[in-house]
């Protein structure tokens, strides 16, 4: 009987020593990095982590594709209010509200998951991601748009809804102020002009405001 506690006791001090050890090397790893892509990157160490512990998380990703995923060009993406966009005669100026950075991870040409990361005194860091909605949506703008076009992200105040802006086409030259959005109207996969699809998003926020401005600010849903 002594002989088995000395066995539990080792084997707890042995547990209890590769969990210490686990978390004095998570504590020496980097947090904060000098550029998004370096910060993308600790997401995607992160992803793969989770996805080989074990637990059963449906977060829609394979290991394999996450495995061999790398970063692609980072993404601004920013907030519209309504104010803002209510004044706005172009989408130049709803570039004001700067939230997360989004990062692609792609493998094989598609959009395997994104990584949000945000910057501040200390550098990059990771603030989520894996959100599978703007991956999808990433993906199929990538392949509208062409993979080397340079996008910027608006979220719009009164949906749940992002339009995609392209600031330059795949061939690196200026697009044009055109945009992809799943809008009501829209095609996601199809490009619309700004003068076609500002003006539709300016009277809908108007209508929304007018009608539900007061009940929408004190359920806090204006962002």
């Amino acid at each position: 009987m002594k002989r088995v506690f000395i066995y539990i006791g080792l084997a707890v001090a042995i547990f209890y020593g590769s969990a210490c050890q686990r978390m004095e090397k998570e504590a020496k790893q980097p947090t904060h990095f000098s550029t998004p892509e370096e910060a993308a990157n600790k997401a995607k160490s992160d992803l793969l982590a989770v996805l080989r512990s074990g637990q059963k998380i449906a977060l829609g990703v394979e290991e394999p594709t996450i495995e061999k995923s790398q970063p692609a060009t980072p993404i601004k993406q920013y907030q519209i209010t309504f104010e803002d966009l209510l004044s706005a005669d172009t989408f130049t100026n709803l570039a004001r509200n700067e939230m997360a950075t989004v990062v692609p991870l792609v493998a094989d040409g598609n959009v395997a998951t994104i990584a949000e990361v945000a910057k501040d005194e200390q550098g990059w860091k990771v603030v989520s991601l894996a959100d599978k909605s703007l991956s999808t949506e990433l993906d199929v703008v990538r392949k509208a748009a062409g993979s080397q076009a340079e996008v910027v992200i608006y979220d719009l105040p009164h949906s749940g809804i992002k339009v995609y802006g392209l600031t330059q086409n795949a061939a690196g030259q200026p697009s044009g102020a055109v945009f992809y959005t799943n809008y009501p109207g829209f095609n996601l996969g199809e490009a619309v002009p700004a003068e076609r699809l500002l003006p539709v998003l300016k009277r809908d926020a108007a209508e929304m405001q007018q009608k539900y401005g007061e009940e929408l600010k004190r359920q806090k849903v204006v962002r």
